[in-house]
């Protein structure tokens, strides 16, 4: 075999382990992206909020609606079909104290819910901790305090802009039987403002 045939040989072994090289690389940047995007996607919605079904809020301004509540067994019940027909909804659950940082001090915990564009319904304080706000509402994909106009993703409570973004309304986890949410009262008891 002549140099020129042994070099020719060599030239393309190389290039064919080049190409499947190329090939693999783009395969494992593929599952990486697809990963990706599923974490994300998931990322910040607990495994144990219950699914009603998509909600499209493009171009809509929501209004918590005020709610009563139950309680029993030490369990704050919540009508699962009230927050799915106002899609967000607001209710204290009184006899509990604490104060914020600030100094803003209650004898109540605010709580909202609401049902998240992939359907998911969430529970959490109704607070702004570092404004002290307790209402929100609301806009399109958003969650905005009235106080200060902080914004949150309402999928996942990631902080988007405005003064407290890094201090969403902490989830509340749940239980769910038949129509009917279930908050262990022992979790709002225990429950304490973050340091800010």
């Amino acid at each position: 075999m002549s140099r020129d045939e042994k070099r020719s040989k060599f030239t393309e072994t190389k290039k064919s382990k080049t190409g499947t090289y190329f090939l693999i690389g783009i395969l494992a940047l593929g599952v990486i992206v697809v990963g990706a995007f599923k974490f994300l996607a998931k990322s910040g919605v607990p495994e144990w909020a219950v699914n009603v079904g998509q909600v499209d809020y493009t171009g809509q301004n929501v209004d918590p609606v005020k709610i009563e509540i139950a309680e029993s067994n030490g369990q704050i019940v919540v009508d699962l079909n009230k927050i799915k027909s106002e899609k967000m909804v607001t209710f204290d659950v009184p006899g509990i104290n604490f104060t914020l940082e600030n100094g803003t001090p209650f004898d109540f915990v605010p709580i909202l819910g609401y049902v998240s564009p992939k359907g998911n319904v969430i529970l959490a304080t109704s607070l702004c901790e570092p404004c002290s706000g307790i209402t929100f509402h609301i806009e399109g994909d958003q969650l905005v305090c009235n106080t200060c106009g902080t914004r949150w993703y309402l999928e996942n409570m990631q902080g988007i802009s405005g003064g407290c973004p890094q201090y969403p309304p902490e989830m509340f986890k749940y239980t769910v039987q038949g129509d009917k949410l279930f908050i262990n009262k022992a979790d709002l008891q225990n429950w304490q403002p973050r340091d800010i």
